[in-house]
């Protein structure tokens, strides 16, 4: 009877562990257009992992454009919606909130955390329809520009996110136009207060992007490529083509505050937003 007994709570232990593993099935759409469905189990500092055949894929946050949870596909009004550097959550109510996708954890449902305008929010998994983070490149070569002219858009580049999409596909080359306003922390100190050049003190510290720049400062990257600074700077070269992303030059985002507001304005021919 002991013996039986013990059989039976040791299923019941595998069992539970089964429920606690269990995931929320999930389809990533890649900036690429490619579609891989699974199990998504967490976001992290490696990115998105997700099982599939029972094998776990890490896809870093850059590569997602879409988080879809219910079958369904993005349309143009959240393509819209992500233009200017935010993140869109579609609930399945039909509520729609932009703000920043900063964790995902829990078991079933996932445990979304978000941050928007008013304030932190955890959503479960099940009562959303898709997490959109970015266009895909189809999306963006749908909006297009050609010939000569200037675009402008405001990004709120958040003190305490290390990167922030803006949205903007740029080409090698180009010349971006930047106007950063603002006022960000990045410690409790002082001496830790920044603007768009870098806290007023002037100190570098290594495990920053740009070690050989300013703490603090306002700092850019496209794609995965190499950051580079940008800081009061008002125009700057592009390196490279792909999004541009925006962050701060920083190696602790913990008690970081504030942000700065950047008015990005471009001119060429033939380029693309």
């Amino acid at each position: 009877m002991l013996k039986r007994t013990a059989s039976a709570c040791a299923i019941a232990a595998l069992a539970y562990i089964g429920v606690a593993q269990a995931q929320e099935s999930a389809t990533l759409t890649l900036r690429s257009g490619e579609r891989i469905s699974g199990q998504l189990m967490d976001l992290g500092g490696v990115g998105f992992t997700i099982r599939v055949n029972n094998e776990d894929r890490r896809i870093p946050t850059d590569n997602v454009a879409v988080v879809d949870f219910s079958g369904g596909s993005a349309t143009s009004q959240d393509w819209q919606d992500v233009s200017s550097g935010q993140h869109l959550v579609v609930l399945r109510s039909g509520e729609r909130v932009t703000g920043q996708l900063y964790d995902i954890g829990g078991t079933t449902p996932l445990i979304i955390k978000w941050k928007s305008g008013g304030g932190d929010r955890e959503i479960p998994s099940s009562d959303i329809a898709r997490i959109v983070l970015a266009r895909t490149d189809a999306a963006a070569n749908t909006s297009s520009t050609t010939g000569t002219g200037t675009s402008g858009r405001s990004i709120v580049v958040p003190a305490d996110q290390r990167w922030t999409s803006t949205g903007i596909t740029v080409r090698r080359g180009e010349v971006v136009t930047f106007d950063t306003t603002g006022e960000i922390r990045v410690g409790p100190g002082g001496e830790d207060v920044a603007r768009s050049a870098g806290v007023l003190g002037g100190r570098t510290a290594e495990g920053t992007p740009i070690p050989s720049s300013i703490v603090g400062a306002l700092i850019g990257r496209v794609g995965n490529g190499a950051p580079f600074g940008i800081g009061n700077q008002t125009s700057v070269p592009m390196p490279a083509s792909g999004i541009l992303y925006l962050g701060v030059n920083d190696n602790n985002f913990s008690d970081n505050s504030g942000e700065f507001r950047v008015e990005i304005t471009r001119s060429g021919r033939g380029i693309r937003r």
